[in-house]
């Protein structure tokens, strides 16, 4: 396999000595390694790199010895399936044998390895992910990847059902893909046949399909994308109570204001969904972790309305109520739904209300009730129902008053109302 052409200049991200070395201990042992897949898509994009992958025409017991004789770690991460991640210097390798496939099922593949750069390529998903590069600056295009990657066209490699039957996961892929990467339309083929296989989608994982969506919604504008997918059939089986794009179209457009927001994929995730129950449902199917969940039920069921005109002590008492990052939520959530509603046009007072809320959640620092159980306990206050209930009451009475009362304060209204039967407390000079 002859390359099509060479870069002007490394990626700086070549150069690191660390990769130098893992690299330099591989080929040492007579092996041929080549960088492969989003290391060099997003490189010849001009995009960030993330992970580094790696393909080479030795086998992963071969690649183990190398490693391990230059002094590099190698943990056998996917040795089965031929993968070997080399650790030096905090940098990461997934190193991974060439490969075709035996059998698949559209969800894994059980595979063989080969020693043949293209047909490794063919196996791939789509052609922009099957460029090769070495550490001379070489790139090789089995597949036809670089035109599609210089149109911004995602496009599969070879017979697209084909591709999608091996694995369902590449439809939701695709338009994953188109979103990051795509310009105009997707492929029309790619496109046809994500629609005519969409019926497998139920079959996937949720932790998969969670993963790609989050990924999907993370974009800079999933919006128009996700219209496409409902349209061809392909967003109702994995998310049905997706019915709200108008409300996240509009939080996307929020989110393009660097005082308003930062892209968060859970909360474009929510933007999408009707009420709880339908929350509910979606956080089960995608296997949401604990946390994932709680936020969006706060959300989806907020313990306090949004209210642009709000005051600032209002402002402060939701803020304690909810804590500031469910605040923001709320309060991007609400204002969204207010343009989706009214045509994406709001009088300035309302969006300059929404403004005041998110600086004030920017710098809100919860305050702490001044006094304790230790504190009640003093007074005479015996520990139990009694007292959680005074405290309750107490802390209540605080922040109805804008968490002005200091600790004197609390202490003499804590007296006043006793053990919260009334009976009263005795008094400091009594």
């Amino acid at each position: 396999m002859q390359p099509i052409r060479r870069l002007d200049a490394p990626f700086p991200w070549m150069l690191d000595a660390a990769t130098v070395a893992i690299l330099d201990a591989v080929q040492a042992e007579g092996a041929t390694i080549r960088f492969v897949g989003g290391c060099v898509r997003d490189s010849l994009l001009g995009k960030p790199v993330g992970d580094i992958d790696a393909a080479t025409d030795a086998a992963p017991d071969r690649i183990v010895a190398a490693l391990e004789k230059a002094g590099i770690r190698a943990i056998p991460t996917g040795i089965e399936h031929g993968t070997v991640t080399a650790l030096k210097a905090g940098r990461h390798i997934e190193i991974t044998t060439l490969r075709r496939d035996v059998e698949t099922d559209g969800r894994r593949a059980t595979v063989a390895f080969t020693d043949d750069w293209a047909e490794d390529a063919k196996r791939r998903d789509f052609t922009m992910n099957a460029l090769f590069l070495d550490m001379d600056g070489a790139l090789y295009d089995p597949v036809g990847g670089l035109p599609d990657l210089e149109a911004r066209r995602v496009r599969f490699i070879g017979d697209a059902e084909q591709r999608i039957r091996e694995d369902v996961l590449r439809i939701l892929r695709f338009f994953r893909f188109h979103v990051q990467h795509g310009r105009g339309m997707p492929d029309a083929d790619g496109l046809a046949a994500c629609a005519r296989l969409a019926s497998l989608l139920p079959g996937l994982a949720g932790e998969r399909v969670c993963a790609e969506i989050m990924n999907l919604l993370a974009a800079e504008d999933p919006a128009p994308t996700l219209h496409l997918m409902r349209e061809q059939g392909v967003l109702t089986p994995i998310l049905p109570e997706a019915r709200n794009l108008p409300r996240l179209a509009a939080l996307v457009r929020l989110t393009g204001h660097r005082e308003e927001a930062d892209p968060d994929p859970l909360r474009r995730l929510v933007a999408l969904l009707p009420d709880a129950p339908a929350g509910a449902a979606v956080a089960w199917r995608l296997r949401l972790s604990n946390a994932a969940r709680d936020r969006l039920a706060a959300m989806l069921a907020p313990a306090v309305i949004i209210d642009p005109a709000a005051d600032a002590p209002a402002r402060r008492r939701a803020l304690y109520a909810v804590g500031k990052e469910i605040f923001r939520d709320l309060v991007l959530l609400d204002w969204a739904q207010r343009l989706a509603d009214q045509g994406n046009s709001l009088p300035d007072w309302v969006s300059a209300g929404y403004r005041v809320h998110l600086a004030a959640a920017d710098h809100w620092r919860r305050p702490s009730l001044p006094v304790t159980g230790a504190d009640l306990l003093a007074l005479g206050v015996a520990p139990g129902p009694a007292m959680g209930r005074l405290l309750k009451r107490l802390e209540a009475w605080w922040v109805a008053a804008d968490f002005a009362p200091d600790r004197a304060a609390c202490l003499a209204q804590a007296r006043e109302w006793g053990g919260g039967e009334g009976e009263g407390l005795p008094s400091p000079s009594s």
